[in-house]
């Protein structure tokens, strides 16, 4: 009996340790995305408390944006540095997009002709920006306009593809599902 006694203390001590280790790995939190891109339209007379968010913009001035972002890195698969000819180690960046992205930035150009919209990188304000018109739904290129420092740039060009595939994980290849399992 003494013998069963052990047994059952070593195995359910085992099992706690174990289980111990299980929750801790659960409990650690992943690392998010990183150089998120979105779009949000800016708002001149809020009114819709929920839907409506105060952000302050690097020169210290307070804008309000709508919350809900018109167009995100959900959709760019890849990006590419464009050196700047009138700043040097500043870029524009040319965004692949997937044709949901497509779809969505003919939208937001046709919706947001003229008037500049919030650009923010993991939810905080860059810049403003006023969206060009795509003229081919075939075109899966778009130029993003920036300036854009070279630590930015080169952060939002490396983290693109990570962004896409955490976003889109059904989308993936099954080379990039085991390189994501390895991180």
């Amino acid at each position: 009996m003494y013998k069963r006694f052990l047994l059952s203390a070593a195995a359910a001590a085992a099992m706690l340790i174990a289980g111990c280790e299980i929750l801790d790995e659960a409990m650690t939190p992943k690392p998010k995305n990183r150089y998120v891109l979105s779009f949000h339209q800016i708002i001149k007379y809020p009114r819709a408390k929920d839907l409506e968010q105060k952000i302050v913009t690097f020169d210290g001035r307070e804008i309000w944006i709508n919350a809900n972002q018109f167009f995100s890195s959900h959709n760019i698969e890849q990006v590419k540095l464009i050196p700047r000819r009138d700043k040097k180690d500043f870029y524009d960046l040319s965004l692949k997009l997937d044709y949901p992205g497509i779809l969505k930035w003919i939208q937001l150009s046709m919706h947001f002709r003229n008037q500049p919209m919030a650009l923010l990188i993991d939810g905080r304000f860059y810049e403003f920006y006023t969206p060009e018109h795509l003229t081919d739904e075939n075109d899966e290129w778009v130029l993003l306009t920036g300036p854009f420092d070279k630590v930015t740039a080169q952060g939002i060009q490396k983290y693109a593809r990570k962004n896409y595939i955490t976003f889109n994980p059904n989308k993936q290849g099954f080379a990039e599902f085991f390189e994501s399992l390895q991180e």
